[in-house]
């Protein structure tokens, strides 16, 4: 019996909602299964940055939004197997307001972004984690 790695895995994330559109904004990227998926925009802190900061660069670079942040929304737990290892997970998600265009999103990582209504986004996503985040956005009065 092989026995598999196990790996932590942190990143951090941005919901980010239009309250004048009641829009939020959501990115359609392939996934380490090579699934096509509708997501939120996250990714790993670089060297030297804080969560938030990291956020916010994450956002921009898949999204091509400057955001602020309103507030750390919650963190995320799950775990996965991808190759040979054992993933255990942790995605720290903050609660954004855009503030403007300033590019466009990473044709790398990216194959779409858009923005949808909170019932158009429940209908799109498919990760658990995903759907739970939405829920917590409807108890908020945004």
């Amino acid at each position: 019996m092989t026995k598999r790695k196990l790996k932590i895995d942190f990143s951090t994330g941005g919901i980010v909602w239009d309250g004048a559109k009641r829009k939020i904004l959501l990115i359609y990227v392939q996934n380490l299964t090579g699934k096509r998926v509708w997501t939120f925009p996250k990714g790993h802190p670089e060297e030297g940055e804080n969560d938030e900061e990291a956020a916010l660069r994450e956002v921009r670079e898949e999204t091509g939004w400057e955001c602020e942040i309103l507030k750390k929304l919650m963190d995320v737990h799950y775990a996965y197997t991808h190759k040979s290892e054992f993933v255990k997970k942790t995605v720290r998600w903050f609660l954004m307001k855009p503030v403007k265009k300033t590019g466009d999103s990473d044709p790398e990582e990216i194959i779409r972004c858009s923005w949808l209504s909170p019932e158009a986004a429940a209908q799109k996503v498919v990760y658990k984690t995903d759907q739970n985040l939405l829920s917590e956005l409807e108890k908020m009065e945004l």
